[in-house]
């Protein structure tokens, strides 16, 4: 039998199970019915074999179906013991169970099991045509039976249909999986592409953008040496952005290897920050071990809000800390300046909402501000893990 998708595995698996369930049990009730009718019996010692080749072959098919035998083999190897058992069937019941009505007798539940599992074991329109030779073999070994053959039939027929439209329900099960595997493949594809655009668009905020606005502002003055140094960097950031160097803070980060998140701030937290003013940062960090996008977007998070402490807070010092806590890790960027209030800042401006919120919202995680006027400000980094 093919299997395609997981809709058909399970059924098949399913089916092959109920097939040498009906086989070993039907081949026991038949036993039990074959001895007590031994003494009416025309060919007793006919019966006794076929008993026991019955109960041998039911053990073996159970036995190498659920091991993952041929299917269709066993189910073929199933029609011609049928067949062998209804063209002896004068010899292997007494005479009259063979005029009595269809499914009385032992052969009669032997074949009717049969042609169930040839539906189940072979394709069509196999299934059917070995119902047809099941039928005409119980004919050919009981000439005097006519009902029995015609309900083989009917059975055969009912029951092919019923697995034809099982087979079909599967498939268009699968279908319907396969459907949604893409769709959801499609998604996943859109969101991390649109997280990447949001990552690149952090970086250009955190590099290029902050270095024109200190132009416009007259923070740095054209041709200097801060200047210069400011450009290099950030065409460092734009080649490896257009090289597609960046690694997505949302892709996989579960998978990535992990990185030192004491060492990727300490890197922070110490860079130079050209045409700012200087920062005397108190630095404490347990070192924690996380997945590597993790720490960088963490430490990234801490640099850009260290440069908001620098640019915009007056004054000249801050703290840094980080600490795991469970499985993740909690990062504190805290200084005693002018503070702000959070509700008033322009929807415009990017910096605390996409370079630390968003930051830490793409790998899982969350950021919390608490500021007010003249109170400084404390900047919250959390990664549950």
């Amino acid at each position: 039998m093919s299997a395609q998708g997981p809709a058909v595995r399970s059924l098949e698996r399913q089916a092959l199970l109920v097939t040498v369930v009906l086989r070993t049990s039907s081949a026991a009730v038949a036993a039990v019915v074959a001895l007590l009718g031994l003494g009416s019996a025309a060919s007793p010692w006919w019966v006794l074999s076929s008993v026991a080749a019955v109960l041998v072959w039911a053990g073996l098919f159970g036995v190498r179906t659920l091991r993952g035998g041929p299917a269709g083999r066993f189910g073929a190897g199933d029609v011609v013991v049928c067949v062998l058992l209804c063209l002896l069937h004068s010899r292997l019941v007494p005479p009259s169970v063979l005029t009595a009505s269809a499914g009385t007798g032992w052969i009669d539940l032997v074949a009717s099991v049969t042609v169930l599992n040839a539906q189940c074991f072979l394709r069509q329109p196999h299934g059917l045509l070995a119902t047809v030779v099941i039928a005409s073999a119980y004919t050919a070994g009981a000439p005097g039976v006519r009902e029995a053959p015609v309900v083989l039939l009917l059975q055969g027929l009912l029951s092919a249909g019923m697995f034809v439209l099982l087979r079909r329900a599967a498939h268009s099960t699968d279908a319907v999986l396969v459907a949604r595997a893409e769709a959801r493949a499609n998604e996943a594809a859109g969101a991390a592409a649109r997280a990447d655009e949001r990552d690149q668009q952090r970086r250009l905020h955190d590099t290029v953008l902050a270095t024109l606005t200190m132009v416009s502002t007259g923070a740095i003055t054209e041709y200097s040496d801060v200047l210069r140094d400011r450009a290099a960097a950030d065409l460092r950031v734009i080649r490896a952005l257009g090289a597609g160097a960046d690694d997505a803070a949302d892709s996989g980060h579960s998978a990535a290897p992990p990185a030192r998140l004491d060492a990727a701030l300490r890197t922070a937290v110490f860079a130079a920050r050209p045409g700012l003013p200087p920062l005397t940062v108190e630095f404490r960090a347990a070192p924690v071990l996380l997945p590597g996008p993790v720490a960088t977007a963490l430490a990234d998070a801490v640099a850009e809000a260290l440069t908001n402490v620098a640019r915009h807070a007056g004054t000249t010092a801050a703290r840094v800390g980080a600490r795991p806590v469970g499985a993740g890790a909690v990062v504190e960027v805290a200084d005693g300046g002018s503070g702000f209030d959070p509700a008033t800042v322009p929807a415009h401006r990017r910096g605390l909402r996409e370079s630390v919120t968003g930051r830490m919202s793409a790998v899982g995680g969350n950021a919390s501000v608490e500021s007010r006027p003249g109170a400084g400000t404390r900047v919250t980094l959390r990664w549950p893990g």
